[in-house]
């Protein structure tokens, strides 16, 4: 409009306005095309495979919020495709037989485990080293004396600081092993920066992979199999980031976890008792509490974690549970007589509750008094921690009867009768002991 009324008012000739006007009109049909054009160009109609899928079957598309989004796995970071295939086969066939039993045995703890790895920044998928380290078995040792899901040696145990209340043993307990043992991990992996380096030193030793390293220096990308670790080192690190991939692309899958609450019972309190009356299996309440060393607590409050059906029962025939009688190791020097007046009895009682009595007593034995004197009495084991496990122990060096005791939870006396050995043997590194090992009792 603007160039008519221009033309118009310069006094153009007639036949010249026409032709002007033809050519503006064959500009504006130009200049429509191309607008056109351009629209066509940037704003695409684009058809997806769930387009294709929606048209051909006549089905809803599904909604954004259907989307499974899932966050990348940091312990496979680096690694090529051909290794993280390799992992998982590994995993597959080393814990494919076992893969149930310990992920079953997951539902006692695990529910109290992945908290705990999100309030210490820690990745999610870490939740599977307790299926390579202990088969999600807290009562499980090792040859060396590491115990719990983490298996934490004792030593280690002192330098993380994990401090349970007694009675407990901070290597069984599922918290406080979890802290210990993730807190151990992410030092690991702050120290040498990647996760498969990590979890060999996890295994070996920061000292150890320290001077590995130094001498065959190892980045993700170079692949698994320069890392130049001992065999059983690189299958157990291989075996984690395969159950890690498994589990991250829903191969594998843990089943629901129980969730449980804490409950305070003021002692003194017997486990066994108080689950026979609240009608409980009491194996449950220890395999949700593996961190309980006695099945008596004489004194001291008891924190049990238990699932919401078992809180009623429990809290409801708590005033039922005190022991009756309690055991006690005779002392050196003690007798009949003796043991009656400190445990405010008398010696006829004693012989009745404990059937076969004689006055011939012995340090060490145990005998049953009335659950009177109670700071003196010695609880009897967890009863899952009982079963002992035999193992045949090659002495290291520094080794001697006492601390191999202490690190397997018996005696040094217990050890000497196994063995028809003094007890004051001296111990040589490369020799073999045969002991029962099981948790330490406090």
């Amino acid at each position: 409009m603007v160039i008519f009324r221009f033309i118009l008012n310069s006094g153009t000739s007639r036949s010249s306005i026409l032709c002007l006007t033809l050519l503006a009109s064959v500009l504006l049909a130009t200049l429509s095309m191309s607008a056109c054009s351009t629209v066509a160009r940037h704003e695409p109609v684009e058809l997806k495979d769930q387009d294709v899928a929606t048209v051909n079957k006549d089905e809803p598309a599904p909604q954004p919020d259907a989307v499974r989004v899932v966050a990348p796995n940091p312990l496979l970071e680096g690694l090529s495709a051909e290794d993280i295939a390799s992992v998982q086969s590994d995993a597959k066939r080393v814990y494919g037989p076992s893969w149930e039993g310990a992920t079953e045995r997951s539902r006692y703890v695990r529910a109290r485990i992945l908290p705990i790895l999100k309030d210490m920044d820690a990745p999610q998928q870490l939740q599977v080293v307790p299926v390579a380290e202990s088969g999600y078995n807290p009562y499980a040792f090792s040859p060396v004396g590491a115990t719990g899901l983490w298996q934490v040696m004792p030593g280690t145990a002192v330098v993380l600081g994990m401090k349970a209340p007694a009675g407990f043993d901070a290597r069984r307990h599922v918290e406080m092993s979890t802290r210990g043992g993730v807190q151990y991990l992410l030092h690991m992996h702050a120290m040498f920066g990647n996760w498969p380096v990590a979890l060999a030193a996890y295994h070996r030793g920061p000292g150890s992979m320290s001077r590995i390293l130094r001498k065959y220096p190892w980045k993700p990308e170079d692949g698994l199999d320069k890392l130049r670790v001992p065999p059983v080192t690189l299958t157990y690190v291989r075996g984690i980031l395969g159950l890690s991939a498994l589990v991250q692309n829903g191969e594998w899958s843990f089943p629901v976890a129980w969730e449980t609450h804490q409950v305070a019972l003021e002692g003194p309190i017997d486990v066994n008792q108080l689950a026979e009356a609240a009608d409980i299996d009491p194996d449950e309440i220890y395999r949700f509490n593996p961190g309980l060393n006695h099945s008596q607590y004489l004194t001291s409050k008891v924190l049990l974690h238990v699932p919401e059906f078992m809180m009623q029962p429990l809290l409801a025939n708590a005033g039922d549970a005190a022991p009756v009688f309690v055991p006690i190791k005779v002392r050196s020097g003690d007798s009949l007589s003796v043991l009656a007046r400190r445990h405010h009895t008398n010696v006829h009682d004693l012989k009745r509750i404990n059937p076969g009595l004689t006055a011939l007593l012995h340090p060490g034995q145990k005998i049953l008094v009335p659950a009177g004197h109670l700071n003196s009495a010695s609880p009897p084991l967890n009863p899952l921690l009982a079963q002992g496990r035999r193992i045949h122990y090659r002495v290291r060096s520094g080794d001697n009867l006492w601390n191999i005791a202490k690190r397997f939870g018996t005696t040094p006396s217990a050890i000497a009768r196994a063995n028809s050995i003094r007890h004051n043997k001296t111990l040589h590194p490369g020799d073999r002991l045969w002991l029962l090992a099981r948790a330490r009792t406090s």
